[in-house]
């Protein structure tokens, strides 16, 4: 990564700390680096305590296959479902969820699995704002999304004009001062769907091997 992770960790962490409430990344958030789509970043993420903690306890993997995800979308949770009211794909992807994700009993089946964590930013370091930006738009269906410039930027009111056109935020750090030059749009979920709960998965299979 561009900036050192210790680095960017600290500087976030202590941003986060610091602002008031809100204003960037929520004050309960947690801290820490992953990769998706090819990407290095930064993510403040809060995970469902209960939901990691009954993880845990089952052995339960995240959940990444499609079919098992479009499946859990399609089910209340808590809730008996008779099995043969499920599509043949339904009734495979069933058979073949992972133990913790859902019990069968007396021919229904109930789910228990919920999407383990949120996100709620995700900070891409870089040397220059427009690829930062550029890889930064790979989590616009998911997150908030800020880009973090380790140097002086060249073309500085371009580089603002474009991230509060596009609702990236721009930060850029020098020495230890972190200033705050556009704040990332705030993340409003459109709909729910496979891909947005894939992302998070794999989120929470690095984030949380790495707590």
């Amino acid at each position: 990564m561009a900036v050192a992770d210790a680095a960017a960790r600290e500087s976030i962490d202590a941003l986060s700390r610091s602002a008031p409430a809100g204003t960037l990344i929520p004050r309960d958030a947690e801290i820490g680096l992953a990769e998706a789509f090819g990407v290095h970043a930064i993510f403040a993420y809060r995970p469902d305590a209960a939901e990691c903690s009954r993880r845990g306890l089952a052995g339960t993997p995240p959940l990444t296959r499609p079919d098992l995800l479009e499946l859990l979308m399609g089910l209340p949770v808590g809730e008996s479902v008779p099995v043969d009211s499920l599509s043949q794909s339904e009734q495979r992807a069933l058979r073949s969820a992972p133990k913790g994700v859902l019990t069968r009993k007396n021919k229904t089946a109930t789910r228990h699995a919920v999407q383990p964590l949120q996100i709620d930013l995700a900070l891409v370091p870089g040397r220059g704002w427009e690829t930062a930006m550029e890889k930064a738009e790979s989590f616009t269906p998911f997150c908030a999304r800020a880009i973090l410039v380790d140097r002086p930027l060249r073309r500085r009111q371009d580089a603002m004009m474009q991230a509060d056109f596009y609702g990236i935020g721009l930060l850029t750090i020098t020495g230890d001062e972190l200033d705050v030059l556009v704040a990332p749009r705030p993340f409003v979920r459109r709909r729910h769907t496979v891909a947005g709960w894939r992302f998070l998965e794999n989120m929470y299979g690095q984030l949380a091997a790495a707590r």
